[in-house]
């Protein structure tokens, strides 16, 4: 069995550049959505990693940007009437969501050259570093896949294809998620461990936790496709669905799958649906959470954080859905989202862990 030992490891130079990964990430996905929200995604119809972040320095670099934009589909179907200056707001909402993007891989790269060279860090956080860049980088490249869906004239995209809006959210999540529970991991480990580790066996609290943070996983992947398609501005009634329980064309495209990813009907129904079903499932686990006398102070304290975020998510969710999803509630929604998930995650490790 492998031991580990931690000669020269410093723990606090571990912890403030995973925390700066973390904010960083954080910053990403809401100006990711706050792009989204204001239809500025497809501004950029090229994709230049390394010139792509010198912003435009002339009038003429202006005129030849909003020529290119000037020729999708988006353009000629929904904002034929723009001007250029009207075109600048979008187009530096994406070229500062790509910026993000840049900032976070050299954030990554120089923080991984020097735990693996300067400062070196166990095999298992190395092998982990690595993954997240992986990660990253495959994130930049899902995120041009997804921009490109959105440039193809002969599709007569108006907006990006939901479902890749969707992968490229949820990736975006997997990666919080990992970098969440490296900052866990790093502040639990003792100086000498084996590879049995601090965490102990899955109580039936943490399997419920396990369908939980599973089921949230689904719920944003519905959301983005939400999001993709604008279906949250079709039906803005509740609980009804334009005066039903279940709208009436839910079914209407052909072939029948489609429905699931390019129908406002039925995303919107689903993406409910998952919600009710969550948030049923989070008062289970909260219940049986704050009865548990065996519970530490702070173990308890997780329990209302993701029973309380858990609540302001789903009213959120529902004002937004009467409002028919004003940028400030999407943005909030989105926020509370990723809120959500760090309190599912740091609860899941708060049961699994051998203190």
């Amino acid at each position: 069995m492998e031991t580990f030992h931690f000669t020269g490891y410093n723990k606090a130079a571990v912890q403030i550049w995973l925390f700066i990964l973390l904010i960083l990430i954080f910053f990403m996905v809401l100006i990711g959505g706050l792009t989204r929200l204001t239809d500025s995604g497809l501004s950029i119809t090229d994709w230049a990693p390394l010139m792509g972040a010198i912003p435009p320095m002339s009038e003429e670099d202006w005129i030849i940007l909003f020529d290119r934009y000037r020729e999708t589909s988006e353009f000629f179907l929904q904002n034929s009437s723009m001007t250029r200056e009207e075109f600048k707001y979008i187009f530096w909402w994406e070229w500062g969501h790509r910026q993000f993007g840049r900032l976070i891989g050299l954030v990554w790269l120089l923080g991984f050259i020097w735990f693996c060279f300067v400062n070196k860090v166990p095999k298992f956080l190395i092998r982990s570093f690595l993954l997240l860049g992986i990660l990253g980088f495959t994130q930049a490249f899902i995120g041009w896949w997804m921009v490109q869906s959105g440039l193809d004239s002969e599709k007569s995209m108006l907006d990006v294809a939901s479902y890749r809006l969707a992968i490229h959210l949820s990736l975006a999540l997997i990666i919080i998620s990992v970098i969440f529970l490296l900052i866990r991991l790093n502040s639990n480990w003792p100086q000498h461990h084996s590879s049995k580790g601090i965490l102990k066996k899955s109580s039936t609290e943490e399997i419920l936790i396990n369908f939980l943070l599973g089921g949230f996983f689904i719920q944003a992947f519905l959301g983005a496709l939400v999001s993709g398609i604008d279906a949250g501005q079709s039906y803005t009634d509740w609980p009804l669905m334009n005066g039903r329980i279940v709208p009436d064309d839910i079914f209407y495209l052909v072939p029948k799958y489609l429905n699931f990813l390019e129908n406002p009907a039925l995303v919107q129904f689903n993406h409910r649906l998952a919600g009710y079903i969550l948030f049923t499932l989070g008062a289970i686990i909260w219940i049986k959470g704050i009865k548990n006398i065996n519970l530490t102070r702070y173990q308890k304290a997780s329990y209302h954080f993701l029973f309380g975020f858990l609540s302001l998510q789903v009213f959120i969710g529902i004002l937004a859905l009467l409002t028919s999803v004003p940028v400030s509630l999407g943005f909030a929604h989105q926020l509370t989202a990723m809120l959500l998930l760090l309190s599912i995650l740091n609860l899941k490790f708060e049961l699994n862990i051998d203190r």
